[in-house]
C-alpha cells in the first residue's frame, strides 16, 4: 500500500480528529482519497455528522430550558 492510501482505521481516526481541530492538508488529501474508494467510511462520516447535529440540538434544548417542568 502506498503511503498516500490509508486503511479504514486511519480514516476513522482522522474523521474523529477533524472534530477537534483542522487536519493538515496531507491528512485531508489522504482522507478524501480513502473516502472516494471506500463504501463504509462515508457512512461513518455521515453518522458522525448526525451525532454532532443531535448533540447541538440537545445542547440548544438544554440551554434554552428555564428549569420549568
Amino acid at each position: 500500500m502506498s503511503r498516500w492510501m490509508i486503511h479504514c482505521r486511519e480514516a476513522t481516526r482522522l474523521v474523529l480528529l477533524a472534530e477537534d481541530r483542522p487536519l493538515r492538508w496531507t491528512d485531508r488529501l489522504r482522507l478524501r482519497a480513502h473516502l472516494a474508494v471506500c463504501a463504509a467510511c462515508p457512512r461513518f462520516v455521515r453518522q458522525v455528522a448526525l451525532m454532532r447535529s443531535a448533540m447541538g440540538n440537545w445542547r440548544a434544548y438544554r440551554d434554552g430550558d428555564d428549569g420549568e417542568r
